[in-house]
C-alpha cells in the first residue's frame, strides 16, 4: 500500500483546550506563521487552513501545501480562478480548494440562497467552469448558473498544476455523492468505524466509476499519541476535565439544528452509547471514557469546531472523533483502516496546533513510512 498523505491544521484558535474559552491562546499573525513554518519543517504534505491567510503564508513554507475552503458561487469562477493564479505562482503550485457546500444561515451571509440540492448544481457547473479559466481557457461560457464572455484574460503568466487546482470536499447524501463523483479530486470524510467508512466509500467510487473518474479518499480525526497507552489517554482526559459543561451546552441546540437534527431535548439514537452520550449532555454533565471510546483506540471527542459542529459526534456525523494511545497501536489503526477502506489522506488535528504536530510526526512518521524532517521537538 503507497504511503498515506498526512495534513495537519493552521488556525487561529489553538490552545490547551481551545473549545472552552477559559484555556484558548491569544490570537496572532505570528502563531499562524509559526504553525506554518513547524508543519513545513516537520515534513506534513499540508494543512487545512481554518484561517483566511494561506497566501501570506506561502513564503514562511517551502513544500507545505494549502488546502483553503470555498463555497461555490459566493466568488464569481473568474475571479476564483484569478486568485487561484496568483497563488499558484508564488507558491509553486501548492494550492489545494476544500469544497464547502455550507448551510443555508452560513451562505445567508454571503447572500446565497439556494436549495442544498440547488447549491449541488451550482457547484456542478462552478468547478469546471473554475478549472477551465485557471488553465486559461478563454472561450465563452452560459449554463444555468453562470454566463461568462470571451474576454477573459490570465491574472498573471507563471506556472500552473497542469489538471488544475484540486478539489477536495465531502457529501453522503445520494445527491452529495453524485456531486462528489462529478467534481471532487479527493472525497473526505470524518473518521467513523471502518465498516461504516468501507460502505460510504464505496458508494462513492462506484458513482465515480460510473462517470470514468477515480477519486483519492480521504478521512479527518483528531489525534492524542504518546509513547504509551496511558500518557496518551491521562491527557484525553485531562482536556476533557479542563471543559465546562456549560461552554459545550451553549451551542448544542444551535449547531443541532443549523445541521437539520432535533434539538438536544428531542434528539435521539439507536446506538446505545450515543444516547448515553445524549443523557449526559440533557443531565448538564459531560460525557465519560467509556461513553465516548467506540472501538480500541477511537474515541469521540471535542475539537475546535465543537462550537459549530455537534458535540461528542451525537448526531452520527463523526466530528469530534479521535484516535488516542500509544504511537504502536495508533499507527496499526491508521494501516489497518487505511488498507481497509482504502484511505489515501489523512487530515489530522490536535492542540495545542504546534505542540501535538511535533509529537504526532515524531512517533508516527516513521511508523507510516512518511519521511520526517525533524529539528527541536516538544518534550512528549
Amino acid at each position: 500500500m503507497s504511503v498515506p498523505e498526512i495534513l495537519w491544521y493552521i488556525g487561529a484558535n489553538d490552545g490547551e483546550v481551545p473549545w472552552d474559552p477559559r484555556h484558548r491562546f491569544e490570537p496572532s499573525f505570528s502563531a499562524l506563521r509559526e504553525q506554518a513554518r513547524t508543519l513545513d519543517r516537520l515534513g506534513y504534505y499540508g494543512a487545512l487552513t481554518t484561517a483566511r491567510e494561506p497566501i501570506s503564508l506561502v513564503a514562511d513554507t517551502e513544500r507545505l501545501r494549502f488546502v483553503v475552503p470555498e463555497y461555490p458561487g459566493v466568488k464569481p469562477p473568474a475571479l476564483l480562478a484569478e486568485e487561484a493564479q496568483v497563488f499558484d505562482q508564488y507558491s509553486g503550485g501548492r494550492l489545494i480548494y476544500n469544497q464547502v457546500n455550507g448551510a443555508d444561515p452560513v451562505l445567508a451571509r454571503y447572500g446565497r440562497f439556494h436549495s442544498k440540492d440547488e447549491r449541488y448544481g451550482v457547484s456542478e457547473e462552478y468547478w469546471p467552469l473554475f478549472k477551465r479559466l485557471y488553465l486559461d481557457e478563454a472561450q465563452a461560457f452560459s449554463g444555468e448558473h453562470f454566463e461568462l464572455g470571451p474576454r477573459y484574460k490570465p491574472a498573471i503568466a507563471g506556472p500552473r498544476q497542469p489538471d488544475g487546482v484540486p478539489v477536495w470536499g465531502t457529501g453522503a447524501s445520494p445527491a452529495g455523492i453524485s456531486h462528489a463523483a462529478e467534481v471532487l479530486d479527493a472525497y473526505l470524510m470524518f473518521m467513523s468505524p471502518a465498516e461504516a467508512m468501507s460502505t460510504l466509500f464505496t458508494k462513492v467510487r462506484a458513482a465515480a466509476s460510473d462517470k470514468g473518474r477515480e477519486l483519492k479518499f480521504g478521512v479527518l480525526a483528531s489525534v492524542i499519541v504518546r509513547e504509551t497507552e496511558e500518557e496518551a489517554w491521562e491527557r484525553f482526559e485531562w482536556q476533557l476535565s479542563q471543559t465546562s459543561p456549560e461552554s459545550v451546552l451553549s451551542t448544542a441546540d444551535r449547531n443541532l439544528t443549523s445541521f437539520g437534527f432535533p434539538p438536544l431535548a428531542e434528539l435521539t439514537s439507536d446506538d446505545a452509547q450515543v444516547q448515553a452520550r445524549i443523557d449526559a449532555l440533557r443531565a448538564g454533565r459531560l460525557p465519560t471514557r467509556s461513553e465516548l471510546e467506540f472501538a480500541p483506540n477511537m474515541a469521540a471527542g471535542l475539537t475546535t469546531w465543537s462550537g459549530a459542529e455537534p458535540p461528542f459526534d451525537v448526531a452520527g456525523k463523526g466530528t469530534g472523533n479521535y484516535l488516542v494511545g500509544s504511537a504502536d497501536n495508533v499507527a496499526a489503526r491508521m494501516l489497518e483502516m487505511s488498507e481497509r477502506v482504502g484511505i489515501d489522506i489523512w487530515i489530522l488535528s490536535g492542540w495545542p496546533l504546534i505542540r501535538e504536530a511535533e509529537i504526532t510526526a515524531e512517533l508516527l512518521f516513521p511508523r507510516l513510512g512518511v519521511t520526517a524532517a525533524f529539528g527541536a521537538t516538544a518534550g512528549v
